[in-house]
């Protein structure tokens, strides 16, 4: 364990490793090292050159290789066919082009799921029998922060059968870079139902609720390079603001269906 009990620390990934998560025991699981952080700068480094970097689609301020899901919604969060066309039709592509972004190590996405299949079994998500894309790098300018908000897929695709199968949704997040100063995860011991975060949305996004109407959190994580954390991610959490520097990473979600193999996707 670290100092803060709602975080357990660990060495590696391990055979009941997400139980204490799942329970709602801890808050996160955090394995410092997980990528060698020589090598983590090395990858961060080829991806922020990657020439399919761009902007979120519907969240601007960031940026990315790779696409979400999220991005293939419009603002009144109708499903956009084309977006949604289009993100699964390069998945596969783009999924190779971040693995050849972290040759000659093997891309740390590929040593979670490989580990994650070895205790729980795994395999990528599907729509209409499309896989779908996962393990989205993701880059916080100088600047920038992420809102307290939650993740469920049964609310981004609510005709998605899947997203009524989970038992529970994770965060993996592998940090390539992170800012000098800034950037920690913030995390809440809350799972907000639909109103209460329509009663804390910020007027400025289309995501994220108003830090001045939400709790403060319950526990602030600061990251180093080639640390994997897993997180409920139905529960509350943000990204204070990056004040100096900025932040890499790798990440996708993790989906749990009781007797099933996990499911990933971003």
């Amino acid at each position: 364990m670290t100092g803060d009990h709602r975080i357990l620390t660990l060495t590696g990934l391990a055979k009941g490793c997400l139980e204490p998560l799942l329970a709602g025991g801890v808050l996160a699981v955090r394995v410092p090292g997980f990528t060698d952080p020589a090598e983590a700068h090395r990858m961060a480094h080829r991806l922020v050159a990657h020439p399919s970097l761009s902007a979120y689609r519907n969240t601007p301020e960031l940026v990315r290789v790779g696409e979400s899901h999220y991005e293939t919604h419009d603002v009144d969060g109708s499903k956009n066919v084309r977006a949604l066309a289009e993100y699964l039709r390069n998945a596969d592509t783009l999924m190779e082009e971040i693995r050849v972004c972290c040759a000659l190590s093997l891309s740390p996405l590929d040593v979670l799921w490989r580990d994650l299949d070895a205790f729980y079994g795994l395999e990528r998500a599907r729509i209409d029998n499309q896989p779908m894309f996962a393990g989205v790098c993701r880059i916080f300018p100088e600047g920038s922060e992420l809102l307290p908000h939650n993740d469920r897929l049964s609310r981004d695709a609510p005709g998605l059968p899947l997203g009524r199968e989970l038992d529970a949704q994770l965060a993996a997040n592998i940090y390539l870079q992170v800012p000098e100063r800034g950037g920690e995860l913030q995390l809440w011991d809350l799972r907000p139902d639909e109103a209460q975060l329509a009663a804390w949305s910020a007027s400025c996004s289309e995501y994220g609720t108003d830090r001045a109407l939400v709790p403060p959190p319950s526990c602030a994580l600061p990251v180093t390079a080639g640390d994997l954390v897993l997180i409920d991610a139905t529960k509350l959490h943000a990204v204070s603001r990056q004040e100096q520097g900025s932040r890499i990473g790798l990440s996708c979600f993790l989906g749990l269906r009781h007797g099933r193999p996990i499911v990933c996707w971003s």
